[in-house]
């Protein structure tokens, strides 16, 4: 069997074992178990992220938060170097240092599936956050 980061990588630091045909991807420091991947000799490269919430936003979902990142205001934050930047990927974890924001009522009127999440919004990056699991769960651009 070869190593799970080099079919899935999203899962590099992440604690595995297998049951019957199943990889079992567990996260390590609360011992979630985060997903379950296939045990085939095939690819797994279209394996999900680590949540265990598939979401599913629709194209007008995006558009309101696309239009409510628009209209916030800017907030400028100025911890540590300028240089210091933080890359953010879908289906990792939020550092506990970077606090993810409720969206306003009126978003969730308007898309009632985003009620549950949080989001951050970074370099011109809007990102929908599990708030449960502190997971990014999509990027909007």
């Amino acid at each position: 069997m070869a190593d799970v980061v080099e079919v899935v990588p999203q899962y590099r630091g992440y604690d595995f074992f297998v049951v019957r045909d199943e990889i079992v991807i567990v996260e390590p420091s609360t011992y979630k178990i985060v997903t379950v991947l296939p045990r085939s000799g095939g690819s797994t490269a279209a394996a999900p992220a680590p949540s265990r919430t598939r979401a599913s936003f629709t194209e007008k979902d995006r558009e309101v938060v696309r239009k409510h990142v628009r209209s916030a205001p800017v907030e400028r934050r100025t911890t540590g170097s300028a240089s210091t930047r933080m890359e953010i990927r879908g289906g990792e974890r939020l550092p506990d240092s970077v606090e993810a924001e409720e969206f306003p009522e009126t978003v969730y009127r308007e898309a009632p599936a985003l009620r549950e999440y949080r989001y951050i919004h970074r370099e011109n990056r809007t990102y929908l956050v599990d708030p449960g699991e502190r997971r990014v769960i999509e990027e909007i651009d």
